[in-house]
């Protein structure tokens, strides 16, 4: 690989923006990273509503922090995403994409007007093909490549949230091996994902409403503090809060319960159908995975290991925002 070979991964929240300056290679590095504030209002269930406003301050975050990059990859994290498991007969390659949008519209007749669809083969053989298909609301979509049109930042990859997770646990965190099973529970302010990989392919993905925002204002009403006073607390460790662990247990419990209903279903899902013996770790990303005591909580919950994505093949200025920088990374890091 020769000339510029970073790629900048940008992933825009509804409240903050992540981004991470990847050098290509067989080993990828990351050269440098920012989070800053998402213009408020300005993105909403991975839709791009004010255009300008956001331009503005990717533009500006990537002046400050020296992010620049020929080439930009973002992903699109939003509840209308649909990820599939793709099981069809052996075909050429030029018969799958046909393949799957007919398998498609069997079941989402109008899938092939109002989303846009991508697929990934996994294993093919003399009989079968399997992999998956990831299918996205054209309008949102189509939001991100309208705002990157004449701005001068050369957007060249669209991905999604699910994706991004599991190429970063690939290459940073656990190396893809036979008999591995992860569920990766990526917890972000409003709303989270649950993520299934086994033998590092992607095979699951389930959004669902709930994230740190929930427990943030849990933890507003107890105290009579603001949102911000709140975040603060939980980054202290909740040092400047009166509160002991069986309270924040049951803000945990309450401020999740939707995620936990939603890993309860897919971890029995995953034993009744694909593995009699069950996942064998849980790995929680998202700036929502930083609520003290939420990992023992899990573990308990669940009878599972559970840990905050970390990797020791990273800078060490970036280990501590890992978690959060997950998704960022995966858009940079590239398959092709």
């Amino acid at each position: 690989m020769f000339g510029d070979n970073k790629v900048l991964g940008i992933d825009i929240g509804t409240r903050l923006t992540k981004f991470a300056l990847l050098k290509q290679g067989t080993k990828p590095e990351i050269k440098a990273w920012a989070i800053v504030p998402t213009p408020p209002g300005s993105v909403s269930d991975g839709l791009i509503r004010d255009r300008e406003a956001v331009l503005d301050m990717l533009k500006s975050a990537i002046s400050e922090f020296k992010l620049t990059a020929k080439k930009i990859a973002v992903t699109i994290h939003s509840s209308g995403i649909m990820l599939r498991e793709l099981n069809l007969p052996a075909l050429e390659d030029e018969e799958i994409e046909p393949a799957v949008q007919f398998e498609l519209a069997q079941s989402f007749p109008d899938m092939i007007q109002t989303h846009s669809t991508a697929f990934k083969i996994y294993t093919k053989t003399n009989d079968r093909l399997n992999g998956i298909s990831t299918s996205c609301p054209k309008q949102i979509v189509d939001s991100y490549v309208e705002m990157f049109a004449d701005s001068g930042l050369n957007l060249k990859y669209v991905d999604v949230n699910a994706n991004t997770l599991a190429k970063t646990y690939n290459h940073f965190v656990h190396p893809p091996m036979q008999g591995d099973s992860v569920l990766i529970v990526d917890l972000s302010y409003a709303m989270s994902q649950v993520n299934v990989l086994v033998d590092g392919k992607l095979i699951l993905s389930r959004s669902v409403s709930g994230g740190g925002s929930f427990v943030d204002s849990l933890i507003v009403n107890r105290f009579e503090i603001t949102m911000e006073e709140a975040e603060a607390a939980r980054q202290s460790g909740y040092k400047t809060l009166s509160i002991s662990q069986e309270e924040l247990d049951s803000c945990l419990r309450l401020g999740y319960s939707s995620v936990e209903e939603q890993m309860r279903q897919t971890l029995d899902y995953i034993r009744y159908s694909k593995l009699p013996d069950g996942i064998k770790e849980i790995c929680l990303t998202g700036g929502g995975s930083n609520f003290p005591g939420l990992e023992t909580y899990f573990s308990g919950m669940f009878r599972t290991p559970v840990n905050i994505a970390q990797s020791d093949s990273i800078p060490l200025e970036v280990s501590d925002k890992f978690f959060i920088l997950m998704p960022a990374i995966g858009a940079a890091l590239r398959e092709d």
